[in-house]
């Protein structure tokens, strides 16, 4: 199965935009956010507020979520907004990635297009 191509989503209102839709999942790790579109591509916003801690702990926690997304097949046609929260900076790269995955999976956000 192909998967689709992950762009950046960069606007600020579409972030907003995903941030008030529905559906989301709340772990211990990570907050996913979805909205669906018509479009087929997938794009992935990572956000981190100062409640995570330091700057340093912030770009760590953001890194580790965009190398976890990049292991997801998201299906195609998504927004996702991850927010990392306070534990995710001290978290090894496994276990986010696993919270990860399965939060996507309860979302029905992982495989093929919808039907």
């Amino acid at each position: 199965m192909a998967t689709a191509t992950v762009e950046r989503l960069r606007d600020g209102r579409e972030i907003a935009a995903v941030l008030r839709a529905r559906p989301q999942r709340a772990g211990r790790l990570v907050v996913v956010h979805l909205r669906s579109r018509e479009d087929e591509a997938v794009r992935l916003a990572v956000v981190a507020s100062r409640k995570v801690g330091s700057a340093v702990a912030r770009n760590r926690a953001k890194r580790l979520l965009r190398e976890a997304a990049r292991q997801v097949a998201w299906r195609p046609g998504t927004d996702v907004v991850l927010v990392a929260r306070a534990a995710c900076a001290d978290a090894d790269r496994g276990s986010v990635g696993g919270e990860l995955l399965d939060l996507a999976t309860r979302l029905d956000a992982v495989g093929g297009p919808r039907s």
